[in-house]
């Protein structure tokens, strides 16, 4: 039997012997929920080939994943399919799209996807996650300007932990590039969007902030926020803040998907 198909095989009847109350009970007992939990992402990456492919609407994605912990990330994209749903549902042929905290290309491959005729920008600081939102949109043929840059509301050098948030400051594991957003539109450096997502990990109203002029544009029609209230907390702003700059630039707000602690945000005119 193939290892592919063993591998399904022993998932099946593992998750559903496991599933039991006196094995998770057990379980529980023992301390093995993060052993255990290695092993069905292990044997989920190796069932699938290390590929995962999904569908939202008419849109179909396929992600290469180097490691289980990766190939995690693309299944648990179910959390914010009704956001990403929304989105794509939303646009229009000749869009210009900037996917803002890219990480490894979700939505900025369903953007280029959708967009044949459209552009997509996506800001991803980290070389590692920006090297693998270019090799995604390349195994589905599809194009989109990948920039290693973090927006935030001051240009400069600063530092980001490899899973972590940006700063202007020297700690962290990683020297990321810093760039306001309008600065960038201004100097003709991108088009300006006509609808952007962001997830910037807590630095939500900083990266608003720098993209204040291009937000306030009449094309500029809708804006998806993932907002982390804690993480805004420890940054000194709050859940009002990114309201507030969303409002100033002309957007009705409402909170569309809750996802625990976090939450999206769309706003349009």
């Amino acid at each position: 039997m193939p290892s592919n198909n063993l591998a399904s095989v022993v998932l099946r009847t593992g998750r559903k012997a496991l599933a039991t109350p006196p094995a998770s009970t057990a379980i529980r007992r023992l301390g093995l929920q993060s052993t255990l939990s290695r092993t069905y992402w292990w044997l989920n990456y190796r069932a699938a080939g290390g590929t995962h492919e999904r569908r939202v609407g008419d849109v179909e994605v396929a992600f290469r994943a180097d490691s289980p912990d990766e190939f995690r990330h693309y299944r648990t994209l179910v959390d914010e399919r009704p956001v990403l749903a929304d989105l794509l549902g939303r646009l229009e042929p000749d869009d210009t799209v900037f996917d803002v905290g890219a990480y490894v290309g979700t939505y900025t491959c369903f953007a280029a996807a959708a967009l044949p005729d459209g552009q997509v920008v996506a800001f991803e600081p980290r070389e590692a996650k920006a090297a693998r939102v270019e090799a995604n949109l390349a195994h589905n043929g599809a194009t989109a300007d990948v920039r290693r840059e973090a927006l935030t509301d001051e240009s400069g050098e600063g530092a980001m932990a490899t899973d972590g948030v940006a700063q202007l400051s020297t700690d962290g594991t990683e020297s990321v590039t810093m760039r306001r957003g309008d600065a960038l539109v201004e100097a003709g450096e991108v088009p300006p969007p006509d609808v952007l997502k962001v997830d910037v990990e807590g630095a939500e109203v900083d990266a608003l902030h720098g993209l204040a002029a291009t937000l306030a544009r009449p094309a500029c029609r809708l804006v998806y926020c993932e907002v982390h209230p804690t993480l805004l907390d420890a940054d000194g702003a709050s859940e009002a803040d990114v309201r507030e700059v969303l409002n100033d630039c002309g957007f009705t707000v409402e909170t569309i998907h809750d996802r625990g602690e976090e939450y999206f945000l769309r706003a349009e005119k």
